[in-house]
C-alpha cells in the first residue's frame, strides 16, 4: 500500500460530487460500509491521563480496526457477506484564509474526503475496485481475509502519522449527511453501514443539516409522539434525523451541488419541518458510532479537552446547561444521547463509548515482556491468549482482564503493536521448548 498523497482527491466538494457524473449503481456487494474518521483538532487530545500518547485519534483508528476485525469474523450462515468499503476523514482547517507560513497547515481540507481507495491498486490482494462506487470489494472466503487484513493492519495504521493539528473545526452534522447521501447512492436498497469515529462537537457545518445542539433525550430514546422525536427544534440532530428519514423521498443529486443542497433543504423542511406520523428511519441503514471523550473534573479544569470552549455551536438563545455540574463529559450530552437513541432506533446499529482513563490503569506489567500468562516463558500459549477471539483487536480496559494482560504497550488496545513486543521476546525463558518464532498474526 503506497502512502496517501499529500493532495487528496475530494469526492465531496460543496455537498455534491458524491459520484462521478453518469455512473450507475453497481450493488455487487451484499453490504456497503463507509468508515468516517473525525480528524478535527480535538481528536489530537490525549486519550489517557498522565501520558501524551495515545491520542483520541489513535484510539479512533484502533476502534475502526476492531470494527473491521468484527466484520471479518461475522458470518451469516456458513458464509460471510461480500462487502464494499471506503474510508473518509473530515475536518475543516481554516488555513485557506491565511498564508501557509502563518497557519502552518500543509493542506486545506474542507468537509469530508475519501482517502481510501484512491486508485484501483489500493484494494490490494484479495480485494477488487468497484469503479461505479469507487469502493473496495471484499469477497467472502480466504481471498476476503487478505483484504480485511490489509485494511485493518496496513491502511488504518498508516493514518496514525496523520494526527490532527490545531487548525481545524468539526463539520460533524454536514459530514454525516454527506455520508448517508453517498451510501444511498451507491447502495440504494442494499444494507448500508456507516461507521463513525468521533469526539463530537459540531462547530462548522453550513448545510441544511447544520444547527445548534439539542438537549439530551430522556432515557436516550426518541419520543415519536413529539414533533422532533424529543430533539430540540432546529438542532443539527433534528435536521440530520429528518434528512436521513426522508433520504428516499428527496434523493441525493450527485452531479449538481445546488440541486443536492436543495434536496437537503426540502427533506429538512418537508411538512413544515415536523416529523409526520408514519415516518421512520430507513430500514437498510445502520450507524455504528464510536464516541471518544473524557470525563471532566472541576479539580482539573485546564486539562484538554476539558478546558476548551463548548464546541456544540449553541447560540446564546439556545445555551444549554448540560455541560455544567461536578463532572461532565467532554462530548456534549445532547450528542451522546442522540447517538445512543440512534443505536436503539435503527436495526443492528450500535454505539460504543471510549472514555479517557488514567495511564496507570492500562495494561499489566510482566516479569518478561511478552509473557502474557506469566509462566516464565514466551511461547505459543502467550500468542494464543493474545489472539483469541475476545482479545485480539479488543479494548483492554476493565473488566476485560484477558485483554488487559495482553496489552503489552499499555495503550488500551490489543493489536499488532502488542504482538510485535511478544514476538521480539519469543522464546525468552523457554530454553528450546518455545519452537520456531511464528509470523506476525493477522
Amino acid at each position: 500500500m503506497k502512502p496517501f498523497p499529500v493532495t487528496w482527491i475530494s469526492l465531496i466538494g460543496l455537498g455534491a460530487a458524491l459520484l462521478p457524473t453518469g455512473r450507475a449503481r453497481a450493488q455487487a456487494a451484499d453490504e456497503y460500509v463507509l468508515i468516517l474518521l473525525d480528524r478535527s483538532a480535538s481528536m489530537g487530545d490525549a486519550a489517557v491521563t498522565g501520558a501524551a500518547t495515545p491520542a483520541f485519534w489513535d484510539g479512533a483508528i484502533a476502534a475502526a480496526q476492531s470494527r473491521v476485525q468484527q466484520d471479518k469474523q461475522t458470518m451469516k450462515g456458513d458464509t460471510r457477506p461480500t462487502r464494499a468499503y471506503a474510508l473518509w476523514t473530515f475536518f475543516d482547517d481554516t488555513c485557506g484564509q491565511c498564508p501557509g507560513k502563518v497557519c502552518g497547515c500543509p493542506n486545506t481540507q474542507k468537509n469530508v474526503k475519501q482517502i481510501w481507495p484512491l486508485v484501483a491498486t489500493d484494494c490490494g490482494a484479495g480485494g477488487s475496485f468497484e469503479s461505479a462506487t469507487e469502493m473496495c470489494l471484499f469477497p467472502a472466503g480466504e481471498a476476503g481475509d487478505k483484504a480485511y487484513d490489509m485494511l485493518k493492519n496496513k491502511v488504518l495504521p498508516a493514518l496514525t502519522k496523520q494526527r490532527p493539528d490545531s487548525h481545524s473545526n468539526t463539520p460533524l452534522a454536514e459530514s454525516l449527511c454527506f455520508a448517508v447521501e453517498r451510501l444511498q447512492i451507491v447502495a440504494h436498497d442494499k444494507p448500508k453501514i456507516l461507521v463513525l469515529e468521533t469526539d463530537g462537537g459540531d462547530s462548522s457545518s453550513s448545510t441544511a443539516c447544520s444547527g445548534f445542539g439539542s438537549v439530551p433525550l430522556p432515557g436516550d430514546v426518541f419520543s415519536k409522539k413529539t414533533e422532533g422525536w424529543g430533539l430540540t427544534a432546529g438542532s443539527w440532530q433534528d435536521n440530520f434525523l429528518r434528512r436521513t428519514i426522508r433520504i428516499g423521498r428527496f434523493s441525493p443529486r450527485p452531479d449538481d451541488p445546488k440541486a443536492n443542497a436543495s434536496q437537503e433543504r426540502s427533506a429538512v423542511n418537508f411538512g413544515r419541518g415536523v416529523l409526520l406520523p408514519g415516518e421512520k428511519l430507513p430500514a437498510t441503514l445502520q450507524i455504528h458510532a464510536d464516541l471518544h471523550y473524557a470525563i471532566c473534573d472541576p479539580a482539573s479544569p485546564s486539562s484538554s479537552p476539558c478546558a476548551e470552549a463548548d464546541r456544540s455551536g449553541d447560540p446564546p438563545a439556545h445555551e444549554l446547561a448540560a455541560k455544567s455540574g461536578s463532572k461532565r463529559p467532554s462530548i456534549h450530552p445532547g450528542e451522546l444521547s442522540f447517538f445512543k437513541a440512534l443505536a436503539q432506533g435503527m436495526p443492528n446499529s450500535s454505539v460504543r463509548e471510549f472514555i479517557r482513563v488514567p495511564a496507570s490503569s492500562l495494561g499489566m506489567k510482566h516479569k518478561i515482556a511478552g509473557d502474557v500468562d506469566d509462566s516464565g516463558c514466551v511461547d505459543e500459549t502467550d500468542l494464543q491468549l493474545m489472539t483469541s477471539k475476545d482479545v485480539w483487536f479488543a479494548r483492554a480496559v476493565a473488566p476485560a482482564k484477558d485483554a488487559i494482560r495482553a496489552d503489552l504497550n499499555h495503550d488500551g488496545w490489543v493489536n499488532q503493536k502488542d504482538a510485535s513486543i511478544l514476538l521480539s521476546t519469543w522464546g525468552k525463558g523457554c530454553g528450546k521448548s518455545a519452537g520456531k518464532k511464528p509470523a506476525m498474526p493477522e
